[in-house]
C-alpha cells in the first residue's frame, strides 16, 4: 500500500522565487523529452514506454542543448520523465 502526504509550505520570497524557476525550466523540458505532442500521445496509447530513452534524452539536454536544466533537481527531471512515460500527466 503506497501512502501519500500533503503540507502546505510558506516559502520566503528567495525560495518561491527558486521553485517557480524549477518549475518553468522543468515545463520547457517537457516538449523536447515528448518528442512532441503526437508521439508522446501514441506512446501513452500504446502503453510503450521508452523511460530510459528519454532518461538518456534528459542527460543529454543538461549537457548540449538546455545547459540551464543543471539548476532543476534531478529526481524532479526524472518525475517528469515518469509522468511522460507512464501517462500520468
Amino acid at each position: 500500500m503506497m501512502r501519500s502526504y500533503k503540507f502546505r509550505l510558506y516559502p520566503n520570497k528567495s525560495v518561491e522565487e527558486k521553485l517557480e524557476e524549477s518549475l518553468e525550466l522543468a515545463r520547457l523540458a517537457i516538449q523536447p523529452i515528448a518528442g512532441g505532442n503526437k508521439q508522446g500521445e501514441e506512446r501513452r496509447k500504446k502503453n510503450n514506454p521508452e523511460a530510459h530513452t528519454t532518461q538518456a534524452l534528459i542527460v543529454k539536454l543538461k549537457e548540449e542543448e538546455k545547459p540551464e536544466l543543471k539548476k532543476v533537481y534531478s529526481k524532479a527531471l526524472q518525475m517528469v520523465n515518469y509522468q511522460l512515460c507512464y501517462g500520468a500527466m
